[in-house]
């Protein structure tokens, strides 16, 4: 019978094990950064708060080991990854809330769609936006309906319709297509405190192909545009398949005024909870004189996603 590794030779197999992981985080931290040049690459920009945790792992082993040069390598990794989390936390201002608003994912072919709606509705948003809502969504909305005196629905686009409803007074509820014309969004004009207020909802394709990144992209773009010509409060809300710290967010960003503005941080997952590769990508943007007070991740009600609830508040009061 072959005799058992001793301790060191484990020992220096775990030390290779953590050397070579430590590569492979500083490694997609570095393509990651490169998520101009090619979606490819910019996939590897999602998965951020994961290496953070690898490499601080790496780091306590290193310092334990004296490996100094494995130390060096997590210190960089860590730095690099944690400077794009942590300059969007806390960039809000203090005030009073008096505007929610949830964005929630709710899963075309959820099971059980009442779960979902109860949720909704023990919520109590002022504006509501529902992604992933099909036709076999229809009758489990009624509830939502007679709750909310104002709402647009986009029901035949499979895992891209939404359904949004709002209790704000109501100007216009218009469908857009943005990029290539092939997934709806919804432009309100709506009234907040007699002033106006737009709300795009939007949900693009998520980038996994070199076509579907390129509506990714395109969809931010054109959003952009749009933001950068409204003087007034904004919001854009939703399913954006895009981190905080991705290259798509960055163009939707550019230009277009919009900001997480938020006291509350952005960095937990909304996506994939039950996976390793849990990722923040719902998410609420705004422009003009809004800030985000509270933003709370909602519970497991069966979807894939988690909804997300914020309150809000104008930082000059207009009262």
């Amino acid at each position: 019978m072959a005799s058992q590794p001793s301790f060191w030779r484990m020992s220096a197999s775990f030390t290779g094990l953590l050397e070579t992981a430590c590569i492979l985080a500083l490694a997609g931290t570095w393509l990651g950064s490169l998520g101009s040049l090619h979606w490819l690459l910019d996939l590897f920009s999602h998965f951020r708060l994961q290496y953070l945790v690898l490499c601080l792992l790496v780091l306590v082993f290193a310092l334990w080991r004296r490996k100094w040069p494995l130390m060096a390598f997590a210190v960089v990794s860590l730095l690099w990854n944690a400077w794009p989390v942590v300059k969007v936390h806390r960039t809000g201002e203090p005030g009073e809330a008096k505007l929610t608003l949830m964005t929630f994912n709710v899963l075309y072919n959820h099971p059980q769609p009442e779960r979902v709606i109860e949720h909704v509705l023990k919520a109590d948003a002022d504006i509501v936006c529902l992604l992933e809502t099909n036709e076999r969504w229809s009758q489990h909305l009624q509830p939502l309906r007679d709750k909310y005196p104002h709402h647009a629905e986009e029901l035949d686009y499979g895992a891209f319709g939404f359904a949004c409803f709002t209790r704000l007074p109501v100007k216009s509820m218009t469908t857009r297509y943005f990029a290539h014309g092939l997934f709806p969004s919804l432009v309100m004009e709506l009234e907040y405190e007699s002033q106006p207020l737009t709300v795009i909802a939007t949900h693009p394709p998520p980038p996994m192909s070199s076509h579907t990144a390129s509506i990714w992209q395109k969809q931010f773009i054109e959003i952009a545009k749009l933001a950068s010509t409204i003087n007034h409060d904004l919001i854009v809300a939703g399913d954006l398949n895009a981190t905080p710290w991705c290259h798509g967010m960055d163009l939707l960003q550019t230009g277009s005024g919009l900001q997480f503005r938020t006291a509350a941080p952005v960095w937990p997952p909304t996506w994939g909870l039950n996976l390793p590769m849990m990722i923040p990508i719902d998410h609420i943007l705004v422009k003009g004189e809004l800030s985000i007070m509270q933003r709370t991740i909602g519970p497991d009600v069966g979807s894939d996603h988690r909804p997300v609830l914020v309150r809000l508040h104008r930082l000059v009061d207009r009262d």
